[in-house]
């Protein structure tokens, strides 16, 4: 396991959104959606959000996906 500086997350559940850290980047596994069906690979990461709640610890799909490219500039003249 991979221990992290604390790189900022956020969670949003429902109309509620925390913010935390990353702690750490653990293992991957691959493991099936369905009996049969191809093995997804998961990657573990462990979440801080803070004294008031426990290290949570989330599985999340590694999917090999291209990076996505750099944001457009803002529009000036689209400003309030």
């Amino acid at each position: 396991m991979d221990t992290c500086t604390g790189t900022p997350v956020s969670l949003t559940l429902g109309g509620r959104r925390i913010e935390g850290v990353l702690r750490a980047i653990g293992d991957s596994v691959d493991m099936p959606e369905a009996p049969g069906s191809p093995a997804r690979r998961l990657r573990n990461l462990i979440l801080d959000f803070g004294p008031a709640c426990a290290p949570v610890e989330v599985w999340l799909d590694e999917q090999e996906q291209e990076a996505p490219g750099p944001l457009p500039a803002p529009n000036p003249s689209s400003r309030s």
